[in-house]
């Protein structure tokens, strides 16, 4: 058995410490709907369970917390994830999650990264060519994680909206 030592509350996440000096973090939600408190009891198999679920848990709340601040593509997404200590899989479901909803678009977001480089290229050279568009444009979409399908069509459209 373990005890919980603490649940410290930081913001929207809890950090739940246990007596063999290990820890997980998760959604403050989630530790109230866990009823998790200072000096439980908890078996070892369950520990293991409330760390995947809070991991799931997690890896939502951050990413819509994320989608919430800035669009990002699907791999900048992830990316920023896995460094905050979010596991593949969890992220891999969470963004999942967001596409089925509607709330993660590579393409939609990609257009929109795709007009305010055009828009910012055609403000330094009002002269600029199309094809000077799409090889610079489409280079930056690439290095967001974009797929090439993706950064094509994006590119085509917003010149075709300025245009």
């Amino acid at each position: 058995m373990t005890a919980v030592v603490s649940v410290r509350p930081t913001g929207a996440v809890s950090v739940v410490d246990f007596d063999d000096g290990t820890s997980f973090r998760c959604t403050r939600d989630f530790a109230r709907r866990s009823q998790l408190g200072r000096g439980q009891q908890i078996d070892d198999v369950f520990v293991a369970r409330l760390r995947e679920s809070a991991s799931r848990d997690l890896a939502l709340s951050e990413a819509q917390r994320l989608n919430r601040r800035q669009r990002y593509s699907r791999r900048e997404m992830r990316n920023k994830l896995l460094h905050g200590d979010i596991t593949a899989s969890a992220a891999d479901l969470a963004l999942d999650e967001l596409e089925g909803r509607g709330e993660l678009d590579d393409l939609v977001v990609a257009r929109q990264a795709a007009s305010k480089g055009l828009r910012q290229l055609l403000s330094r050279d009002p002269s600029l060519t199309e094809s000077g568009f799409y090889t610079v444009q489409q280079r930056r979409l690439l290095l967001r994680g974009f797929g090439s399908g993706t950064a094509s069509a994006a590119c085509r459209e917003a010149w075709l909206d300025v245009r």
